[in-house]
């Protein structure tokens, strides 16, 4: 070697070290993925099987809720109520029926307070969901039920009415008992009422002068309360050959003007399949009123619901 070069050379212990260069070799190939709809003999491997079960178990709650979401939410309830082999189901279903808001719901908690092979905590609950239901034949329905023979359902009972604004009173009597004959028209009744009065105050006042007025002409059965449904209405009609009619009598709101108080009540006629067939309207005022007065109001209310029952049975001969 040239004694010019040897200064250049660089042993290799005092050379630096260089990084090393990653590897760019192609990377091994992915395990094929397992199949998880077979094992190898063709069958569902149990991974598959328990996911389908999974998987079946989400689709079958979807649908119950969409089920009891949907439109048909009272029917269904309904159909728990009376069906079900479970107690705990059942009660569920009548604490549920009180927050329907749908007067249908009144004829199964009715039906389930007076069922005398239900069990206790049942009937409790279809008493509580009838208190706070608030429809029409949700008082009447109790009432029925004031002298139960259990405790605990006679306590929730008159709890019930309480809450509804009445007192545990006998239910409806009529003056004079129903006409001897044969009907020809099956009528139901239901009462609105827009005052702001309660409903317990009012609803019962309307229901007996027209019921009670009606049933004295044999030519009239009158639906009982919380059956007038289309359904329950053509079931009637159909077996008894009967014309149906539904009377939806409904209380204004009550002025005060002009020195005397002034009350309005309406009546809608309608078929027994709901084909309006016309309507009715009776106006009536006591002079020298001028604060609220609840008798004044209550006569008025009476006075106007029989005329407007004498207006529909003079068009029914």
């Amino acid at each position: 070697m040239d004694e010019d070069h040897r200064d250049s050379i660089v042993p290799m212990w005092k050379r630096p070290r260089l990084a090393r260069t990653p590897s760019l070799e192609a990377p091994s190939p992915a395990p094929e993925p397992r199949d998880l709809v077979s094992g190898s003999s063709g069958r569902p491997s149990r991974a598959a099987r328990l996911a389908l079960v999974a998987v079946a178990a989400v689709l079958a709650s979807v649908t119950l809720v969409h089920d009891v979401s949907a439109e048909g939410k009272t029917p269904f309830l309904a159909e728990q109520l009376r069906k079900s082999t479970d107690y705990r189901t059942r009660t569920t279903a009548a604490l549920s029926l009180g927050t329907t808001d749908d007067i249908a719901a009144v004829k199964p908690l009715c039906e389930c307070l007076g069922d005398d092979k239900e069990v206790e905590s049942v009937r409790i609950a279809c008493a509580g969901a009838l208190g706070k239901l608030k429809k029409a034949g949700s008082e009447a329905c109790l009432k029925e039920h004031v002298n139960h023979k259990n405790a605990k359902v006679k306590e929730q009972v008159a709890a019930s009415i309480k809450a509804l604004g009445g007192g545990a009173t006998a239910q409806l009597q009529c003056p004079s008992a129903p006409a001897k004959g044969t009907p020809k028209y099956y009528v139901g009744v239901e009462i609105g009422n827009k005052t702001n009065r309660p409903d317990s105050d009012i609803k019962p006042i309307v229901d007996k002068e027209v019921r009670c007025k009606l049933q004295t002409m044999a030519r009239f059965k009158i639906a009982p309360t919380g059956a007038t449904s289309p359904k329950d209405m053509t079931d009637v009609v159909t077996k008894e050959k009967l014309d149906g009619y539904l009377l939806q009598v409904t209380v204004d709101p009550i002025k005060y003007e002009s020195g005397q108080v002034k009350v309005s009540v309406n009546l809608v006629m309608q078929t027994h399949t709901r084909n309006i067939t016309g309507t009715m309207s009776r106006n009536a005022a006591i002079p020298g009123v001028t604060s609220p007065s609840k008798v004044d109001e209550d006569d008025l209310i009476k006075l106007l619901s029989e005329k407007l029952a004498n207006d529909f049975a003079g068009q029914k001969p």
